[in-house]
């Protein structure tokens, strides 16, 4: 069973990061602040597992980047567009939509109990 069950939570967790992310990105972050807040959060994450999504997301036109050299290191800031704030907006919906629908489940399940 353990299989089963870690691999429906990767799914849900893979989902749920990319919506957590693209809510973080209203302001400018870079990589490593955006894992922080994830954990923060409460979410597992590894730096290696968001570049990868920050990148696929930047060539889906949802974020936008710029380095930023002045200071120290380079660093690359991301930031949402404003076509990614109306996907963020479909896929709060949609998580929404599926939250209450699994609440709604389990209330069934309770009164046939």
């Amino acid at each position: 069973m353990g299989g089963i069950c870690e691999r429906f939570e990767k799914e849900i967790r893979r989902g749920a990061i990319q919506l957590a992310v693209v809510c973080l990105l209203e302001r400018e972050l870079y990589g490593y602040e955006i894992v922080k807040k994830l954990k923060k959060s409460g979410f597992r994450v590894e730096e290696g597992t968001i570049y990868p999504l920050l990148r696929r997301l930047e060539s889906e036109g949802i974020l936008e980047s710029k380095w930023n050299t002045g200071g120290g290191r380079p660093r690359k800031y991301y930031r949402i567009t404003d076509y990614g704030k109306k996907v963020r907006k479909k896929w709060l919906e949609f998580f929404r939509t599926v939250n209450q629908a699994i609440k709604e489940i389990e209330t069934f399940m309770e009164a046939d109990q």
